[in-house]
């Protein structure tokens, strides 16, 4: 019995695997070249834009390479919606592999502003955790992220 005790106190008295503390991160995005594909069409007065695995690049906390599929809806009023899925091949805290981006937004004529999150990673990135905002449009970002 004192051995079982003793086992059910060490397995509570472990320390607990815990994500680490939020780290900020900032740096700038773009576009690099053309999308593979672009679709539009048009219903209820607004224009929805599809543009399938156009590249694109980070620099700062996030650095690499990307492809991005990004629906873009054109309202009457010039105004926009937008929501995209990024994949970048990235280095993030010196640690390499792939993460998921997830991006919703709003723009006018003269810019743009989302938010984004990061919603998966591989390699070295798989315990990465992030979110923030970006716009434009000079193409910054800022938020925070951290690892499991």
């Amino acid at each position: 019995m004192y051995a079982t005790v003793i086992a059910i106190l060490a397995v509570f008295s472990a320390p607990s695997a815990a994500a680490g503390p939020p780290e900020p991160s900032s740096g700038t995005f773009g576009p690099t070249g053309a999308p593979a594909a672009v679709s539009a069409r048009t219903a209820d007065g607004n224009t929805f834009i599809d543009l399938t695995a156009r590249p694109g690049a980070f620099t700062g906390t996030f650095t690499g390479t990307y492809s991005e599929d990004l629906r873009i809806v054109v309202h009457g009023d010039g105004s926009t919606n937008f929501s995209a899925e990024l994949t970048c091949q990235c280095i993030v805290d010196g640690k390499s592999g792939t993460i998921t981006i997830r991006l919703n937004g709003t723009g006018t004529p003269a810019g743009f502003e989302a938010h984004y999150r990061i919603t998966g990673g591989t390699g070295a990135l798989a315990g990465l955790h992030g979110q923030g905002t970006l716009g434009g449009p000079a193409g910054t970002y800022a938020g925070e992220h951290h690892f499991d």
